[in-house]
């Protein structure tokens, strides 16, 4: 398998998080939740377990603070403890999340069967992906059942503006939504896509628009090409991607635009058909 789990350094965050949204309310925010928020977000692929001292300085609570947020998230479930180790490690209790997120997801629901179908013509990996902030989220995903392939988890974070899912999802966005992505973004979107500032970034978005798919590739182990067209929901907004991720051993650009990308978008198209009835 080739793993797409590499990121490239951390952006500044997003405080918008979705065109419109309103700045925080601090009369209204609550910031123990915010930090209880921070302990969970502190385990990652890279840190499934974690000791005190770990959980202390990835969320820069202190040490005194973390403790009483570990101790609360244990208690209520959302954390186990090994007893051995006296590390700590997110519980199954989380992943009611994630069930719950999925099972409720209209535009996965829509576009799930049109995913399988694309994945028994292509036997590529095919994922449905949303945007999140400055980023994109595999939501979901059917694997490749070639050998060697791009392996996508749930859950897995590129940024958006250079993906082709997020660059099709931010093509439908105003303007000024893709200048603060551009300016929430990682340096690596400047060199990955080229573009000097955020107009040009837009002139990237525009072009995937005008043609309804995108395709971009990474050099990873081995190079990958991804191809992503949106699904839209009854009020036409693009909700999420459906995208096909492929090896530069068996197709170049070339002959992904040619024998991918439509079918990438027509299995878009009847997910978009499927929203609107």
């Amino acid at each position: 398998m080739v793993s797409s789990m590499s990121k490239s350094a951390p952006a500044a965050p997003l405080a918008d998080r979705g065109e419109g949204a309103p700045e925080i309310d601090e009369r209204l925010f609550v910031a123990s939740v915010a930090k209880a928020m921070k302990v969970l977000e502190a385990f990652d692929k890279t840190a499934a377990t974690l000791s005190l001292s770990d959980i202390a300085i990835r969320t820069g609570l202190g040490r005194s603070a973390s403790q009483r947020f570990i101790y609360t998230l244990e208690r209520l479930g959302y954390l186990d403890r090994d007893a051995q180790t006296k590390r700590y490690g997110l519980s199954r209790k989380v992943f009611r999340f994630a069930q719950n997120a999925s099972s409720s997801n209209q535009g996965l629901e829509a576009a799930y069967p049109q995913m399988r179908i694309l994945s028994e013509k292509t036997r590529e990996t095919i994922s449905w992906v949303e945007v999140d902030g400055a980023d994109i989220v595999i939501i979901a995903t059917i694997p490749s059942t070639h050998i060697s392939s791009v392996n996508l988890p749930i859950g897995t974070r590129f940024p958006a503006l250079s993906s082709s899912s997020g660059q099709m999802l931010l093509a439908h966005s105003a303007p000024s939504h893709v200048e603060k992505v551009w300016k929430a973004s990682a340096s690596s979107v400047s060199q990955r896509t080229k573009a000097r500032d955020a107009a040009e970034m837009m002139r990237i978005l525009e072009a995937a628009k005008a043609v309804g798919f995108s395709v971009t590739e990474k050099n990873m182990e081995q190079g990958s090409i991804s191809v992503s067209a949106p699904v839209h929901d009854r009020a036409g907004r693009a909700i999420g991607s459906i995208n096909l991720s492929t090896l530069t051993t068996r197709y170049s650009r070339e002959t992904a635009i040619a024998e991918l990308a439509p079918l990438v978008l027509e299995a878009a198209t009847k997910a978009t058909e499927t929203l609107a009835s």
